[in-house]
Parts: structure tokens; C-alpha cells; sequence
């Protein structure tokens, strides 16, 4: 009877799953109940109406970068304006899906000028943007579904306030999958673009994390915390806020990371909570040095350079505590930078280093950087640099230490420092620049009509210091934690091939430092991981092994299983490794992606079928699943045409190779700055560097 049924489910009917392109307003992918109807948010002066209830929430709101999010901002609205001058109207409704609802539902978006008097333009991610919100999915652009009916009650009555009350608080605004709608985006030819090009995905970083609760990264003990846990954390309300539970709401000023919205509005109270919401989102260490080539000393201070010695120091970036990349948002338009001061005995600078940013660099066809958000010229990302969540990366500093510094000048000492800047140098002159221009003066006096906020896009960036560390190099091991070893092993892991024997001898070194299971456990998962990607199977499999006996069995170390095996094209046991932890961590992206082409790679086209689908939802447009499910319909003799053109439509660029190789040998630093593990050259201080 089992057997027939098995047979019965084998020969049923197979489909493609595709991504959904039949939004009206593509690429924009908002949706509205009554596809004709204008959503409330088109009403754009919601906050005010919202206000004479909810005070506190409309003040709060105020202060936030949502408020803020449309023409009214002269760091979007350059870069939209941009893509509207270069490729036309059309593709613009990819932005406004997000940031422009009030023009892009009323079919403004599509005229030819958005005049900055247009109160639409003004309207930002309003109050009822979210709170007519019904429904949601994965896509990005603005995938959301929103209703039209009044917000507003009509009257003070308990049957009209409770109405409106289950009209503003559909269970979709609790989910992180509102938060999806926006902060994932893409970009394809509908866009401008020559190929596919992925964007933010904030969602997509905090859904791989330990924050979401999926356990297939790497051993990791973290609370499980989603986007609102974050970053609507509950405040007093002081104003008599109607919504208050015990004296608090929600908040709505949605601290993140743009410190220099805030500095441009001359909010200083605003500035401050950002800035300290910012405080340690992520860590820097100094965790190891080396002289003259010879044998690294861990931790740093074990080394003890002299005149003349070349010295090199690890740098280490650990993302404590954001729940997605550190920094994330917009990836190629970051200006936070690591900075590493040596120092001698008496405190003068002998050395610095400031060229390390967490960013990544965009490039065009030309292998060319794209600097001023030019997204309609996307091609590849030559590199990033930013840290995902729960994750670490190395920074290699090089000098040669003086040969004038006296003997009395040692030891040296080093501080590390993780800077913030919300924005990019040159995407702030773009902004400054616009101020000058007749239609910039026009949008700076049209939102303080509209808003009562005036921006100076001209002000200068804030800086925020998200966390320091400072070593002295006095040759004898001082604070040597596992935690040091452990957190630079990770990041070296992620480097060349010539970087693995020192990721190696961290973990090992880290692994006689460890205290309890959970910390043993995770390096014998590194050492297992590390064995296995330089196909070292039997050493991998016994490091796996130690560590699920201190662990137990989690989806991280059955994955890794996998992964060793898929090193050395052992497709059978890989595919049995990642099945196993799919059925742990189902919503891990990379399970299914992994899954899927193994399956195919043994000839299981179905089973490769349903895992590539079972990837499609979590990412309705990855690439390596769609191409799965592609090949997988051809052999199984369905129909496959419509999923080879989503395949070939979402690929990653065919050009994407040559633009990076372009990168390496016409831009400078292109070529250092891809490596995984960056080596930068300290330099003297100004004063030196001018005197010689």
C-alpha cells in the first residue's frame, strides 16, 4: 500500500514556481486591494491626523528616517532623479514602491517632473503606509498588499474606534516579513539594468543570523529577536499618547543608523539616541601580531616589535549584536571606516591606517566604481567588506617601525577603532552639490512648507565610535581569551587558501583556552568546517563528531557534514548531510540551495526539485534555485520554458567576471580590496609625511 502511494506522489504533476512579475506598478511590487484605488498614505498629511490621537507616536515618527523618506531627502532624491534623467520613468516606480507611495498609487511617478511644491513628494513612509498593510511577501521593492478603505474613525463612538482599530493592526504588522517588503530589493532590466543585480536585504542577513533562530549558520548562542525587537523598542509616552500600555508605545522613530539625517535636521536629541543605539553593534580587536615574518603571536601583545622591525597586526571585526550586516542598508553607500593608530610609549603617533571600509564597491560594465548610486549601472559587487551577523572578518595592517625611534619609545601600543559615517563621502557632495542647484533650493524650501524640517545635506557627517580597543605590544600574553583566537579564526576562514593554516592555529589555539561545551563544541565545529573546504574529509568528520558530543546534534554541524562531503564531490552522502539539517533549520536559504544541486547532481531531479522550491520561497528570485528547478523540470519532461527564462532572467551577470577584472587593473587598490582578508599599508603621520 506505501509502496503504491509513493508511486502515486512520483508521478505527480511537477510545475515551475516562479517569481510573481504581474505587480501593476512593476517594478514596484505594491499592490492595492482595489487595484484603482488611492492607498490612505496618499493622504499626506496622515501624521497630523494620527497626532491629535497618537501624539507621542506622531512625534516620534517625526524624528525618524521614514518621515523622511521621499523627495524631501536630498540623498535619495538626487539618486532617483539620476535614473529618471538616464532611463526614464518607468523604472523610477522600483524606488517609489518604498519610498514614494503617495505619487507612485496616484500615477505621478509616471509624468515626467515631480515638482518639489507637490505635498506627495513630501509624504514619506507614513503612518498608514504600514498600517494598511494586509499583506506581504519575500519579493522586495515594496511587496506589499495594502487596503483603501478611511483609516480615520468618524466619529468617537466604541463601535467606530474599534473598527478602526482592527483597521489599523492586521497581524502582517507584527511580522518581520512587513519589514521584508522594503528592505530587500533587486534590479533587473524593468530597472535599467543590463542583467539581474541583488540590493539590500537586511531581511535576508537577519534571516540567515542566530537572531532569527535558525541554527545552521554556526554553534551560536544568541536570543531570538525580530526586526521590532530592535528597532521599535517600547518608550514612555509623555504626551498622552491614547495607544500607551503602561505609560509606554512601541517606538516610532525606528533607530538605525542614520546618524547623519539627523545631523542635517540639526536634531541633536535624535543624533544622541542613534549614536548610542549604535554604541558596540559591533566589536574590534587586536588579536594578533607578527614580526619580521616569523611566527604570529596571539593575542597581539605577545609580540614585541624594535626599530626597524616590520611589524604586521590581525585586526578583527566581530558583529556582536546587529541583527543583520554590520553596517547594513545600502551596502555601497556606507562610510564607515576602521582606523588603527600605533602609537609609542609617550603617546605620539608613529603609524596610521584609516583605508579599511565596511562597505562594498559597486562597479559598471567598465569595471568602473559606481560612487553616486547610479543603480541603473549596476553590475557586480567587486567587494564587501561589511561583517554579517554573528560573524567576524580580519583586517591585516602592515608598517615598518622607524628606525629613528629610540629604544625608550617601546613599547608600542596599537588602538583599533570601528568609525561610523552613515553615508559616503561621495554620495554627501552629490547631496551638497543638488543644494546649489535651483530645483535642490526648491525641495529645501518646499519640505519645510510641507514638513517644518529644513536639511542641510551640506552639514557635516557625524562620527560615531562604535567600539575601541587598544593593546600594548610589551612581548608577554596578557587577556588571552578564546573568544580572541575563535572570533580571528572566523575570519580568516573566509579568506584564500593561503590563509587557512592561520585560521588553523587559531582555532587551535583558541580551542586550549575553551571553557565549557558550548565553547569547545564551536571550535571543534571550526576546525571540522575548515578541514572540510581543503577536502580533508576523515579530519573534518572527526572534528564534527567532538563536536556533537559536546553539542549535540545541530543543523550547523550536520550542514558542515554536508559541505565536507560536497568539498570532495561525494554528492550521495552530501545530499543525505544537508537533508538531515534541512528538517532543523527549514528556513535556511543555503540548505536548499545546497540540497538542490546535490540531488541533481546524483540524478534525483525530482527531490532537487522540491528543494530548489522550497529555496524559492524563502528567495522567490534566487538565482541557484531557479536554475535547479530549471534543469530538474527539463529532465523530468515537464514543460521548463517559462523557468529557463526565469532562470537566464535572474542569473548572475555573464559580465560580472570581466567588470571585476577591469576593476583590478584600472582602478587603484581594486585589486588589494578583493581580497577576503585586506592588507593595508600604515603610513607615517601627516607631520612626517610632510616633512619628508
Amino acid at each position: 500500500m506505501i509502496s503504491a502511494l509513493l508511486m502515486i506522489l512520483s508521478a505527480a504533476p511537477v510545475k515551475a514556481v516562479l517569481p510573481d512579475e504581474s505587480a501593476p506598478r512593476n517594478p514596484g511590487q505594491v499592490r492595492v486591494q482595489s487595484n484603482d484605488a488611492v492607498i490612505p498614505s496618499a493622504n499626506f498629511t496622515d501624521g497630523k491626523n494620527c497626532g491629535s490621537c497618537h501624539a507621542d507616536i506622531a512625534a516620534q515618527w517625526k524624528t525618524s528616517t521614514h518621515a523622511l523618506a521621499s523627495f524631501t531627502n536630498p540623498i535619495y532624491r538626487v539618486a532617483i532623479d539620476t535614473l529618471r534623467v538616464d532611463r526614464g520613468t518607468a523604472p523610477s516606480r522600483m524606488c517609489a514602491g518604498c519610498h514614494d507611495l503617495a505619487l507612485l498609487t496616484t500615477g505621478a511617478m509616471d509624468q515626467a517632473e515631480i515638482a518639489a511644491d507637490d505635498a506627495r513628494s513630501h509624504a514619506g513612509v507614513s503612518c498608514t503606509t504600514c498600517h494598511s498593510t494586509v499583506h506581504a511577501t519575500l519579493d522586495g521593492n515594496g511587496s506589499i498588499t495594502l487596503r483603501a478603505d478611511e483609516v480615520f474613525p468618524t466619529t468617537g463612538q466604541d463601535a467606530t474606534l474599534e473598527k478602526h482599530r482592527q483597521r489599523v493592526a492586521s497581524p502582517t504588522l507584527r511580522t518581520a516579513e512587513l519589514c521584508a517588503g522594503c528592505h530587500r530589493s533587486f534590479l533587473t532590466d524593468e530597472t535599467g539594468n543590463a542583467s539581474a543585480f541583488f540590493g539590500m536585504d537586511d531581511y535576508g542577513g537577519w534571516h540567515r543570523s542566530a537572531f532569527s533562530g535558525n541554527t545552521a549558520e554556526r554553534p551560536d548562542s544568541v536570543a531570538v529577536q525580530q526586526c521590532r525587537d530592535c528597532h521599535m523598542p517600547r518608550e514612555a509616552a509623555v504626551l498622552g499618547d491614547v495607544a500607551a500600555k503602561s505609560g509606554t508605545v512601541p517606538s516610532h522613530r525606528f533607530l538605525g543608523a542614520h546618524t547623519t539625517l539627523a545631523a542635517m535636521r540639526g536634531d541633536q536629541a535624535q543624533l544622541a539616541r542613534l549614536q548610542a543605539f549604535l554604541a558596540k553593534a559591533a566589536v574590534v580587536d587586536v588579536a594578533a601580531a607578527r614580526v619580521n615574518d616569523g611566527a604570529w603571536s596571539m593575542p597581539a601583545e605577545a609580540a614585541r616589535p624594535n626599530a626597524g622591525d616590520t611589524l604586521e597586526l590581525d585586526v578583527v571585526l566581530f558583529n556582536e549584536r546587529t541583527g543583520h550586516r554590520f553596517p547594513g542598508g545600502v551596502l555601497d553607500n556606507q562610510g564607515t571606516t576602521l582606523e588603527v593608530v600605533v602609537r609609542d610609549v609617550r603617546g605620539n603617533v608613529v603609524a596610521i591606517s584609516d583605508d579599511h571600509q565596511l562597505r562594498s564597491l559597486v562597479v559598471d560594465k567598465k569595471g568602473q566604481p559606481i560612487q553616486r548610486r547610479e543603480t541603473h549601472e549596476f553590475v557586480t559587487a567587486v567587494w564587501n567588506h561589511t561583517v554579517p551577523a554573528r560573524d567576524a572578518r580580519v583586517t591585516r595592517i602592515r608598517m615598518k617601525v622607524p628606525e629613528s625611534l629610540a629604544a625608550t619609545a617601546f613599547p608600542l601600543k596599537v588602538e583599533a577603532r570601528i568609525l561610523h559615517r552613515a553615508r559616503s563621502a561621495e554620495m554627501m557632495r552629490a547631496a551638497c552639490d543638488d543644494l546649489q542647484t535651483p530645483r535642490g533650493r526648491a525641495f529645501s524650501e518646499a519640505a519645510v512648507k510641507h514638513t517644518g524640517i529644513k536639511l542641510n545635506p551640506c552639514a557635516e557627517q557625524p562620527v560615531t565610535e562604535i567600539d575601541k580597543a587598544t593593546v600594548a605590544l610589551i612581548g608577554i600574553a596578557h587577556d588571552d581569551t578564546w573568544s580572541r583566537s575563535y572570533r580571528r579564526g572566523l575570519g580568516l576562514s573566509v579568506g584564500l587558501q593561503e590563509y587557512l593554516d592561520e585560521a588553523q592555529a587559531a582555532f587551535t589555539h583558541a580551542r586550549a583556552l575553551a571553557r565549557g561545551p558550548q565553547e569547545l563544541g564551536a571550535t571543534e565545529w571550526a576546525l571540522g568546517q575548515l578541514a572540510g573546504r581543503r577536502g580533508q574529509l576523515v579530519k573534518a568528520l572527526a572534528h564534527l563528531d567532538e563536536a556533537q558530543k559536546q553539542l549535540g546534534k545541530t543543523a550547523a554541524i550536520i550542514k558542515s557534514r554536508g559541505d565536507a562531503y560536497g568539498q570532495v564531490w561525494r554528492w550521495k552522502e552530501a545530499a543525505a548531510a544537508w537533508r538531515e539539517a534541512s528538517k532543523l533549520a527549514p528556513t535556511d536559504l543555503g540548505l536548499w540551495q545546497s540540497l538542490a544541486m546535490a540531488e541533481a547532481s546524483v540524478g534525483q531531479y525530482r527531490a532537487a526539485l522540491e528543494a530548489a522550491q522550497k529555496g524559492l520561497a524563502l528567495h522567490p528570485r534566487d538565482a541557484d534555485c531557479l536554475r535547479v528547478q530549471a534543469l530538474a523540470l527539463q529532465e523530468l519532461g515537464a514543460n521548463a520554458d517559462q523557468a529557463l527564462e526565469a532562470a537566464l532572467k535572474w542569473r548572475a551577470p555573464d559580465d560580472g567576471p570581466r567588470s571585476k577584472a577591469l576593476c583590478s587593473a584600472n582602478v587603484p587598490g581594486c585589486a588589494g580590496r578583493r581580497n577576503p582578508v585586506p592588507v593595508y599599508d600604515a603610513k607615517p603621520p601627516a607631520s612626517q609625511t610632510a616633512e619628508r
